[in-house]
């Protein structure tokens, strides 16, 4: 796909000043940021792949760059994200699919080339033929990528601005992926660091003060036309998260009726106990039509449950019939708004009324950055120290095998004393400089001013006197050498 190099409002359009060294972008005013991934090539081939905060993709579509229709043809039912997993486990994939009615992410962690592009494709042959132009999808890496996640957990990049559903939304991904075996140390971690991020932000910050969820919103669009729930029958369709909230809403908005339909309908039958309604079978949708006056929908469907030929016994209704679609892909028929006395709002009609409800929230952006980039950069120094842990470990037993080994020897070859001390700390130098000290005289590793600098720095030769006077701590003419003239001696410690 054609790359975009920024998590933007309009698809493909990089706006804002450039990031900072650290490759991460300056967080924008209002609920945008700006992400332009420094992308890092490797400056020699015998460079390992690249790993830690490094080796991660997202691509993303969503509210922010495409129109309802392209979001519609990349909705995901649960069973196909489920399905989707395991197709990245048979893959030896690492990635986890964030899937709501406003966004479908894919994050991805590269253990081997190749990966993000397996895991892309996967994505899009699980979203089948109908799906969205690649100009809609926005495509981030590294910290970028990271900060995008840590936003949508913090509500900034949501459609109602710091609404909490989306943490649920966020910690049912990578439960799932966890479940499957596609989230490995890394990625867990990340969404781990993401959700306790999010919230934090909505513990020390405004952010999530007076938010309205999609539900709330929903249920506000209903009383444009109905202001007087409780002269009314509202049918809610869908007994999951959201339907659920906003049955509660019109509860306590003294609904006059409230009735209840789910695709299970024991769901249903134990949510109106608890709410006080009535539960009915998805079947008799079209009989209660004629006797409702608002219908409110949120559920996970393949094709519309209300349409225009259920419809028809409204046309000559005194009263207006509100339809309320907070569901992707949509479940109501979009031709339903053609027909007379219908007024039809779907998830892009909530925008007013989240518009209106949102400058409050903008005011507590700068205080959630300012969470964000601590939090970001204790990730990194997590993700970087957990990348290196096993090396360090690793280099770390080396040694003291080498220590044992020779301690041994010379108590075999009957050393005591300063002999002892002697021979045993010059094979130790000797050996542990064995490997890198051949790797440089072969040319194994690109030895350029930045990565001589960097060799220079991971062995500690800064220049500064040893405690002999001797500059980097050698003694005078050895230069690398094992202190008998040899160029160290083989692995075993034969000469």
């Amino acid at each position: 796909m054609g790359r975009v190099t920024g998590m933007h409002g309009v698809a493909g359009r990089s706006e804002g000043p450039q990031g900072d060294e650290r490759g991460r972008a300056p967080i924008l005013q209002g609920d945008q940021v700006a992400m332009t991934p420094t992308p890092r090539t490797l400056a020699h081939p015998t460079h390992p792949p690249v790993a830690g905060t490094d080796a991660l993709r997202v691509i993303s579509i969503s509210h922010r760059t495409a129109a309802i229709d392209e979001l519609e043809r990349m909705a995901l039912a649960r069973a196909a994200v489920s399905d989707l997993h395991a197709s990245f486990r048979v893959h030896g994939l690492e990635a986890a699919v964030l899937s709501t009615c406003n966004r479908t992410e894919l994050y991805s962690y590269a253990v081997r080339p190749g990966d993000h592009a397996r895991a892309e494709a996967l994505l899009m042959e699980a979203a089948g033929a109908f799906a969205p132009a690649r100009d809609h999808f926005t495509e981030a890496s590294g910290l970028a990528a990271a900060t995008h996640l840590f936003r949508v957990a913090a509500g900034l990049e949501s459609l109602v601005v710091g609404e909490a559903e989306v943490l649920g939304q966020v910690r049912g991904t990578i439960e799932i992926a966890e479940t499957a075996g596609t989230a490995g140390f890394f990625l867990s971690g990340l969404f781990r660091a993401a959700l306790r991020f999010g919230g934090r932000a909505r513990a020390e910050t405004g952010i999530g003060t007076g938010a309205l969820s999609v539900a709330s919103a929903a249920i506000r669009l209903l009383m444009r036309v109905h202001p007087d729930l409780s002269a009314c029958t509202v049918l809610v369709v869908g007994a999951g998260t959201t339907g659920l909230k906003a049955a509660r809403h019109l509860k306590a908005e003294r609904v006059g009726r409230l009735v209840l339909a789910n695709r299970t309908p024991e769901r249903a039958v134990q949510a109106a106990v608890e709410l006080g309604a009535e539960a009915v079978a998805l079947a008799d949708l079209p009989r209660l039509i004629d006797a409702i006056d608002a219908v409110v929908v949120a559920a996970q469907v393949d094709r519309p449950l209300v349409t225009p030929a259920m419809l028809a016994p409204r046309a000559e209704a005194q009263e207006p019939l509100v339809l309320i679609d907070v569901s992707l892909p949509r479940a109501i028929d979009p031709a339903c708004a053609q027909i007379p006395g219908v007024v039809l709002h779907d998830l892009s009609g909530l925008e007013e009324i989240v518009a209106h409800n949102r400058a409050g929230r903008e005011r507590e952006i700068p205080r959630v950055t300012e969470l964000l980039d601590h939090e970001l950069r204790l990730f990194e120094t997590q993700a970087r120290e957990s990348t290196v842990g096993p090396l360090v470990a690793e280099l770390r037993h080396r040694a003291e095998t080498i220590r044992r080994e020779e301690i041994e020897r010379a108590t075999v070859q009957g050393l005591t004393g300063d002999a002892l001390v002697d021979r045993v700390t010059r094979r130790i130098v000797d050996r542990l400089l064995l490997a890198p000290s051949q790797a440089l005289r072969r040319g194994d590793l690109a030895l350029d001013e930045q990565h001589a600098r960097y060799l220079r720095m991971v062995f500690g030769l800064g220049g500064d006197e040893s405690p002999h006077g001797h500059p980097g701590g050698s003694a005078p003419g050895h230069h690398g050498e094992s202190p008998h003239g040899h160029h160290g001696e083989s692995p075993h410690g034969h000469r």
